[in-house]
């Protein structure tokens, strides 16, 4: 059997409820991020959700079945590093769709003219998303005890991951 392709493009205003529920389902897992039940809809649609950021999203047979942001690190004399955060639908995970988000990000950056990535937070316990950013070439350059309160195992460590363009 043929695997759907997988195309990654700028999403745009008809993408962003899609974005939204896809995130919904993601971050009510508890797992991934940071974002509990106090973040609301405006929040991040303000910080995360917006075509503000460079949103992007892979779409197989007209689905979103996964999307990333980039956007500066830090404002003014940080902003030559780019931050990035994913996500993927929980169905489609296994299809390598994390390292296509991954390398697509990557030149993207470089395109926009970014010197570097980091990562903030990378859950210890999301070993797939660890592998796929080791294998594009980020290294771990901080890990903080306990940083994720992850809703099955309590206190895990979280990772800062960094890599030069």
């Amino acid at each position: 059997m043929k695997k759907p392709e997988i195309h990654i493009r700028p999403a745009n205003k008809e993408d962003l409820e899609r974005i939204w529920n896809l995130w919904k389902v993601v971050v009510d897992q508890k797992i991934y991020f940071p974002y509990d039940d106090s973040f609301s809809r405006e929040h991040i649609e303000n910080s995360w959700i917006n075509l503000k950021n460079n949103c992007f999203v892979a779409e197989s047979e007209k689905e979103i079945i996964g999307a990333y942001i980039l956007k500066p690190n830090q404002p003014g004399y940080g902003n030559h590093i780019a931050n990035a955060s994913y996500m993927v639908n929980s169905q489609k995970r296994g299809m390598g769709l994390g390292h296509k988000l991954c390398a697509h990000s990557i030149d993207a950056a470089k395109e926009l003219g970014y010197y570097a990535m980091q990562f903030n937070l990378v859950v210890s316990t999301n070993k797939p998303a660890i592998k796929v950013w080791l294998a594009n070439g980020f290294e771990i350059i901080g890990t903080i005890p306990d940083g994720f309160r992850h809703f099955e195992k309590g206190y895990v460590d979280a990772h800062i991951f960094y890599r030069k363009l």
